[in-house]
């Protein structure tokens, strides 16, 4: 008992004697100008300053100033960055209105096409045409005796090659034609032979019906003669005043041409006693010509006058008359080169 009483007893007088006790104060040791500033809450008698906000000082010196310098912008003291919301949107891209052009077109090249070709050296042109005029029979067959001048139509479309300086150029034409001609009076009828006709149905017929019969040998007199053709021909062409070089041409120019080739097509010829005949004709002819131009925008317009000597062989007055054509066409063309 008596060692549990002197236990706590001693335990009461330890317990009552903290209450006494205090803590050291600080030392008077003198600080060095570089050493920071020395503060507590309760004593000021030291020299000591409240320390700057080292979010908001930027002139603070000595070994820590950079702990005491002020965040940057958009960064917590921490060093975490703040949220200052979502980026902008980058632009809409703009829509294609039409898909790519394929390297194999979209390409610089001549305005005339695609440079030198072949032999001639220079580029590739082309051009559409239209022409008309009067046609004139000439010649001792029964068409040239007896038809009178009548017209011809064409139209089509020629391929040029040119020359380096596209001063000259071969050409190829590629076109449709017809010529109509009618005969005049007197006209002399010509004898033909095995001829099959129509003829009419008798009278007082209740279902009438019309007959073939072939006749022996029937004289027959032209009422007109209508031939349509597909024309395919060359020739060459000259500019006289400059190139025809669509990207050089500054005004006018003036060209004369040659060219010949081949027709073949269907004529029909209308009798005055019977209906008309059909047949395969085919020929050849040869033209000189000439042309005014002047570049306009994407092309280059151009007029002219055209002389062709026309020569076609026809099987529809039989071998025993003479049913070849020949004519002299004076034509007027207008038309449009790229």
């Amino acid at each position: 008992m008596s060692v549990k009483r002197s236990g706590l007893s001693s335990l009461c007088w330890l317990l009552c004697g903290l209450s006494w006790l205090h803590a050291q104060s600080p030392s008077d040791v003198p600080m060095g100008p570089d050493a920071p500033s020395l503060y507590t809450p309760f004593r000021t008698d030291v020299g000591g300053e409240v320390p700057t906000n080292p979010v908001t000082s930027s002139t603070a010196t000595g070994p820590l100033s950079s702990a005491f310098r002020p965040a940057p912008a958009g960064v917590t003291p921490e060093g975490i960055a703040l949220d200052e919301g979502n980026p902008p949107p980058p632009p809409p891209a703009p829509i294609p209105l039409a898909p790519p052009y394929s390297p194999y077109l979209n390409y610089a090249h001549s305005p005339c096409c695609c440079g030198p070709v072949g032999k001639c050296g220079g580029p590739l042109g082309y051009d559409v045409f239209l022409r008309g005029g009067v046609v004139f029979p000439m010649g001792a067959g029964v068409f040239n005796q007896y038809l009178t001048t009548g017209w011809d139509i064409e139209g089509g479309a020629r391929l040029y090659f040119f020359n380096p300086p596209s001063t000259a150029a071969w050409f190829g034409t590629l076109s449709v034609s017809n010529i109509y001609a009618r005969t005049g009076f007197p006209n002399e009828p010509v004898l033909m032979y095995n001829v099959p006709v129509i003829l009419p149905p008798p009278p007082n017929t209740p279902f009438p019906i019309r007959s073939i019969k072939t006749v022996p040998a029937i004289e027959l007199t032209v009422n007109y003669l209508n031939m349509t053709f597909v024309n395919l021909g060359g020739g060459r062409e000259w500019w006289l005043c400059g190139s025809a070089n669509p990207g050089q041409m500054r005004g006018w120019n003036w060209n004369v041409g040659v060219d010949g080739g081949g027709r073949w097509g269907s004529a029909k010829v209308a009798f005055d006693e019977i209906q008309h005949r059909t047949g395969v004709v085919g020929g050849m002819y040869g033209a000189i010509f000439t042309n005014i131009e002047h570049p306009f925008r994407c092309g280059i317009p151009f007029a002219g006058v055209r002389l062709e000597y026309n020569y076609i062989w026809t099987g529809l007055l039989q071998r025993q008359n003479p049913g070849d054509f020949q004519s002299l066409n004076l034509l007027f063309q207008l038309g449009v080169r790229f």
